[in-house]
């Protein structure tokens, strides 16, 4: 199997079930290799639904189910458009007798679905796309696994009939290409240099761009403002070239009036309504604020800037690139329940978080270039275009409330430094030798031992699972 198709087990496991064989005596589906059910699909959809919330899942799944009939009238040997449905459980209602809704949502359909029992990987495809409890959501995929939207539910409404199918979003340059930006109500006194009134996107310097979802009914957004006013203009005095574009989820002029009251950047006007839920559906904005930020030829940097700005409010690292070693926040910590992770646990000094970048980095950049991954990919494609079936975070451990609780939870001694390998998805740990000196060397051995499952490995306890759940 080529490396362009093995993304299709990546992403969905080895097996699908066939939706339309099930047997309503038997309850029973038909299970088909991923790889068979794919290989020669032009645009695959992955209908994310929740068997829970059945009438607003009932009435998309009607109208994605016309639409793929009418894509695929034509018996050849390429499959114009194949489905993958994600049969998810609002968190919003008690969990009982799942099994069934999950039967009963999926009889009947012309597409595919994953198994009821891969539960992990169900939400490693939720937290790859953002999707929010609750609201049924499309994601569209080209032959390669390589995003075209994650957010198509939007336009399958606008447009039932697929005439301009598959969606490819317009670039932002293009979104923005006729619309003149408004001045936030700040703006002309934080830049006192321009005299330009009409304020195009293509006019703004060739730098780092942001763009702000946000509304004044948000308190967590009336909150944030403030705080991202104050760092654009750190930003601003290292990056002059710098600029934000708010997009307004307001509900009334009145309330996006407020909004931009205090702003000093550029606005997308009120009016351009279109243009506002077009860049929503481009960036599949999920919820309020949001903080993105896109480098110079457009590619998205991060679209997770506010937790960013919360960890570093003096934008010392700003533009906040991925990076291969990161420090042990609660944002990684969180991501061990999906990814194995190398962790170097050191005292708080700044000579201490050196001394861990030092050696953790030549170990890290060697697996990431042995293992093709990309930093620079978007974030929706980012694990589905690495070669292995789990991506390894290589995170430092400083003297932390967070450091604290992992430790606890684990059951690690209180020393520093201290390596360890944490395997949440296996259920295990392992810990390099006591007495060992912690080197460039060492630590490139200890990540390849753990790779081949070379290390004395310890069982976690029933409950690091459930705090991490």
């Amino acid at each position: 199997m080529d490396h362009k198709s093995q993304w299709h087990e990546r992403l969905f496991g080895q097996q699908l079930l066939k939706c339309e064989t099930n047997s309503s005596k038997s309850g029973d589906f038909l299970c088909v290799a991923t790889s068979e059910v794919l290989q020669n699909v032009q645009i695959t959809g992955v209908y994310f639904s929740f068997a829970n919330i059945s009438q607003q899942s009932d009435d998309f799944t009607k109208k994605l189910k016309l639409l793929y009939e009418k894509l695929n009238q034509e018996n050849c040997q390429i499959k114009k458009f194949q489905v993958v449905q994600v049969v998810l459980w609002a968190n919003n209602d008690v969990f009982s007798d799942f099994e069934n809704s999950h039967r009963d949502s999926l009889v009947g359909l012309p597409w595919f679905a994953v198994p009821f029992s891969e539960i992990d990987l169900k939400t490693r495809l939720s937290r790859r796309y953002r999707i929010k409890s609750g609201v049924p959501t499309l994601v569209l995929l080209d032959r390669d696994g390589g995003t075209i939207s994650v957010s198509a539910q939007d336009r399958l409404l606008e447009d039932p009939l697929g005439t301009s199918f598959p969606w490819r979003p317009r670039p932002v340059d293009q979104v923005l290409k006729d619309v003149v930006l408004q001045k936030g109500g700040t703006f002309s006194k934080e830049h006192p240099c321009t005299k330009s009134e009409d304020f195009r996107y293509s006019d703004l310097p060739d730098a780092v761009r942001g763009f702000y979802f946000s509304a004044n009914w948000c308190p967590p957004c009336r909150a944030f403002t403030p705080q991202l006013a104050e760092v654009y203009r750190l930003i601003r005095k290292k990056e002059p070239g710098f600029e934000i574009v708010f997009v307004s989820s307001d509900r009334s002029a009145e309330s996006f009036g407020a909004s931009v009251e205090a702003m000093p950047w550029l606005v997308v006007p009120w009016q351009q309504a279109g243009v506002r839920a077009e860049l929503a559906q481009l960036y599949g904005i999920r919820g309020i604020p949001t903080l993105l930020l896109l480098d110079r030829n457009g590619h998205i940097i991060t679209m997770d800037a506010r937790t960013e700005l919360a960890e570093d409010p003096m934008a010392q690292n700003f533009p906040w690139k991925p990076r291969a070693v990161n420090i042990l926040t609660e944002r990684f910590a969180n991501k061990l329940h999906d990814y194995p992770a190398i962790v170097l646990f050191v005292d708080g000094e700044e000579t201490e978080l050196q001394f861990a970048e030092s050696v953790l980095s030549p170990a890290a950049d060697s697996y990431y270039k042995t293992h093709n991954i990309n930093f620079n990919s978007a974030p929706e494609d980012f694990f589905s275009n690495c070669e292995v079936d789990h991506y390894l975070q290589f995170l430092i451990g400083l003297d932390s409330e967070t450091s604290d609780i992992l430790r606890d939870l684990i059951g690690l001694d209180d020393v520093a430094p201290l390596l360890v390998a944490i395997d949440i998805p296996n259920r295990r740990f392992a810990v390099m030798e006591y007495g060992v000196e912690i080197t460039v060397d060492a630590v490139s051995d200890f990540v390849e031992r753990f790779q081949k499952g070379d290390v004395k490995f310890t069982e976690l306890n029933e409950r690091v699972g459930e705090e991490h759940n």
